[in-house]
């Protein structure tokens, strides 16, 4: 409970450290004149550093999908917010490290994220000026979902409630998404656009391995499938050798970290005209507007002139034609 508790009060700590810039961005968007706004989807990869990864990259790549929508409110300054689904995961069995190798631990665990992050355009991005591209950088909050789960005989089980070490954490965290990405335009409706985010949690739980081992004794008679997923090297050399009790199992000093890196298509919400929402599009708006009225009109004309004609063709062959008199018997 203590350490809920202490979390949660690190994620206050860092929410009052990005209410100003949270304020900034409200502000922004309240005295700037809005321009245009874009929907997509996000694609790519996602991974994670943690205990189980020994504090670096590892090479483990998972499937990660999202939506997003943006709010263009200048050239440089954007509104972004996203509903993203990746998925992290770690084995020991993958370690160079025979130490680690012997601890055996593995896990895997979604990640169901919902964030707001502000962009700013290092180079003033506006489709009608053809500045057509350009790299940015983000920064903003978010929430996530995760579930920690390890893989013993074939099936999958939810480490949460297991409480392998004997702790007690929230599967609802806060999360701090910064990065950088670059995004070009194809055209006045579609963007693309490349994407690296780092994701600062607040919890060394991602991987359900934290602290030091509980006393495992303990733990098998109250719950011996705890006990098997909270220690699992007697499964690496065959034996259980000795109680871990107190023995480091992780890192508490190093919380955890997530990324999603990918790719993103959206499409341009402008009006039917293909142009952004500004006064000194108007004038071309109008024209737009009469052209297809204009053309309209020329084309149901043609359309009784040729009638006309027709008509007046059968009625010249009906008078060129000669007239045939019926015989009386």
């Amino acid at each position: 409970m203590k350490h809920s508790l202490r979390q949660c009060g690190n994620c206050l700590h860092t929410f009052r450290h990005l209410l100003p810039f949270i304020i900034f961005l409200v502000f922004t968007t309240n005295s700037a004149r809005a321009q245009y706004g874009e929907i997509g989807a996000y694609i790519g990869t996602s991974t994670y550093v943690g205990d189980l990864s020994e504090q670096e990259f590892n090479g483990n790549f998972q499937a990660m999908l999202g939506i997003l929508g943006r709010y263009n409110f200048t050239p440089n300054l954007s509104v972004k917010a996203s509903l993203t689904k990746g998925t992290i995961a770690s084995d020991d069995a993958d370690s160079k490290f025979e130490e680690i190798r012997m601890r055996n631990l593995n896990f895997r665990s979604d990640i169901i994220e919902l964030s707001v992050t502000g962009e700013w355009n290092l180079i003033p991005f506006a489709i009608r000026e053809e500045k057509t591209a350009s790299p940015y950088l983000f920064l903003g909050l978010g929430g996530y979902y995760f579930n920690p789960q390890a893989q013993w005989k074939g099936e999958w089980h939810n480490l949460h409630d297991l409480h392998t070490e004997r702790q007690d954490y929230s599967r609802l965290q806060l999360a701090v998404p910064f990065g950088l990405g670059f995004k070009f335009n194809m055209s006045y409706k579609v963007n693309f656009g490349l994407e690296f985010g780092a994701r600062k949690t607040f919890t060394d739980y991602l991987d359900d391995v934290s602290t030091n081992y509980p006393d495992i004794l303990e733990m098998q008679q109250e719950n011996t499938l705890a006990a098997i997923l909270s220690y699992r090297t007697p499964e690496y050399t065959g034996m259980f050798t000795e109680n871990p009790v107190g023995q480091a199992r992780g890192d508490a000093q190093n919380n955890d970290w997530y990324f999603f890196i990918g790719g993103t298509i959206t499409v341009n919400l402008t009006d039917k005209y293909g142009l952004d929402y500004a006064e000194k599009y108007e004038p071309f708006k109008e024209h737009l507007k009469k052209e297809p009225k204009e053309k309209k009109d020329t084309v149901k004309k043609r359309h009784k002139k040729k009638k006309y004609q027709k008509r007046k063709k059968r009625k010249k062959k009906k008078q060129l034609k000669p007239a045939v008199k019926r015989r009386s018997n």
